[in-house]
């Protein structure tokens, strides 16, 4: 055990009572993690959250962040919800600029009136209002940008979705901070998509399948794609003039159409690294002291909340989790999922990692079997964090009175509240609403009724409609 472990506190996600609801539990694990001592009354404080994409359900659910604006005010701070633009990294995104992500965040439930404080979008209005700020040691970056306005937190609370994720190979702690908090050109930067030898300026056009976006009627489509006009259609050939590529990162739903261009393997097999070489820049320029993490290990599905949709969770919920060291938190999280077994028909099994012990997220969640444990090791050659932790296992409130926003709780009961009401209420006879006996005994409620006669498609349906309007059938 390292000297001076660090100590991560947890709860499951079971529930017996108020106390026990998941987004108490969170209260409680900060409380225990510390959070009073992480800013003073009158203090801005941040909570970083990923808002999720539009048309993706498992992102993290509003009341899961709104309980802990409710404890910073009740410890006097001032809180705000911080977030950046993405890339645009996809046909549908929904979180490129300031206006869209507010607008995709309203539409998961989460804005200022369902959260009872400002949102700010740190990084201005399309991503270019940013700061450069330096790597200490980084593995493969030297400096990266971040959202210029995080600069003006007291404080920043970290909350974050545990889950899957393509290339990090997991999202937690970590990877809200190193990619949540930088602008565009800091993502940019640190997915490596901007490198002139193996990010998107280093493409390779594949011209066999040109023709496939010919047919489809989508050339026109690819060309506008490039604010920079760096793709050209002219006698059957898609042409790439790199000299324009700025490394904007715009094209990279090109990427997935019929694999007409592709990134060279090294850009995406890398990323990882970066992610943690960025989240060491930004930890070390608002200051570690004020940094504390939140994870939901709920709904741990096998990709990220960046895509539009999501599979099937692949882990059982495991719990909440918090810490003041976002290495020890993740690490937590790791270890709970690879010690659980999968959920039945999920993408786990499918692919046959099953067994408590085998690594879910390098085998399931990564298409290139990249190592779970790359962000780990890089966040702690980065000097953010350590990997050691003592696992404390909290226990609910024993006084739930401060708990709930209007003040209910088994102290205080709401029906006590509001006695005066009631009583002047003088219509409480329910008029003989009910029969003398039961029309069907219980016997006969019990018996199993009769449920699916066959399995059709959509196509079977639709060819079963055809013959009876024609008069087949």
């Amino acid at each position: 055990m390292a000297n001076n472990p660090s100590k991560v506190y947890w709860m499951n996600d079971r529930a017996f009572g108020f106390a026990e609801a998941t987004q108490n539990k969170a209260i409680k694990v900060l409380r225990d993690a510390g959070i009073a001592t992480l800013f003073k009354p009158g203090d801005t404080v941040g909570i970083k959250i990923h808002t999720g994409e539009y048309g993706n359900s498992m992102n993290i659910r509003p009341q899961f962040v709104n309980c802990v604006v409710d404890e910073v005010k009740r410890l006097g701070g001032k809180p705000v919800i911080v977030e950046c633009t993405t890339t645009t990294m996809g046909d549908t995104c929904s979180r490129a600029t300031e206006a869209d992500i507010l607008w995709s965040a309203n539409k998961n439930g989460i804005n200022e009136e369902s959260m009872g404080c400002p949102i700010w979008i740190c990084d201005g209005k399309y991503g270019y209002d940013d700061v450069q700020v330096p790597v200490p040691h980084g593995i493969f970056l030297k400096h990266s940008f971040m959202g210029k306005k995080l600069l003006d937190l007291d404080a920043i609370i970290v909350v974050s979705h545990f889950k899957g994720h393509p290339s990090g190979v997991f999202g937690g702690a970590i990877k809200n901070v190193g990619i949540g908090m930088g602008s565009k050109r800091g993502k940019l930067s640190t997915h490596y998509m901007n490198h002139p030898d193996i990010g998107y300026p280093a493409a390779v056009v594949h011209q066999d399948k040109v023709q496939s976006l010919v047919d489809k009627g989508l050339m026109d489509v690819f060309l506008k794609t490039c604010p920079f006009d760096c793709y050209s259609y002219e006698n059957g050939e898609l042409r790439f003039d790199k000299s324009k590529c700025t490394g904007c990162g715009c094209c990279y739903s090109l990427f997935r159409w019929g694999g007409v261009i592709t990134q060279p393997y090294e850009g995406v097999y890398i990323r990882p690294f970066p992610i943690s070489d960025s989240a060491a820049a930004f930890i070390n320029a608002i200051g570690p002291e004020k940094m504390m993490y939140l994870n939901y290990a709920i709904d741990i599905s096998p990709w990220r909340d960046c895509t539009p949709w999501h599979d099937r969770p692949m882990i059982p919920n495991v719990g909440v989790f918090a810490s003041k060291d976002p290495v020890a938190v993740d690490m937590a999280c790791l270890e709970a999922c690879d010690s659980m077994d999968v959920v039945p028909g999920s993408q786990a099994v499918e692919m046959g990692f099953t067994k408590p012990g085998e690594e879910k997220f390098t085998n399931v969640s990564s298409p290139f079997k990249i190592s779970q444990w790359y962000m780990i090791n890089s966040a702690i050659y980065n000097g953010i964090g350590s990997s050691e932790y003592v696992l404390v296992e909290s226990e609910p409130v024993e006084d739930d009175t401060d708990l709930g926003p209007l003040g209910y709780s088994q102290y205080r009961p709401a029906a006590s509240c509001y006695r005066e009401a009631w009583q002047a209420n003088k219509d409480w006879d329910p008029h003989d609403p009910w029969y003398e006996k039961q029309k069907l005994s219980f016997d006969e409620l019990a018996v199993r009724p009769k449920g699916k006669i066959e399995d059709i498609s959509i196509k079977d349906e639709q060819r079963e409609n055809a013959k009876i309007k024609f008069g087949e059938k």
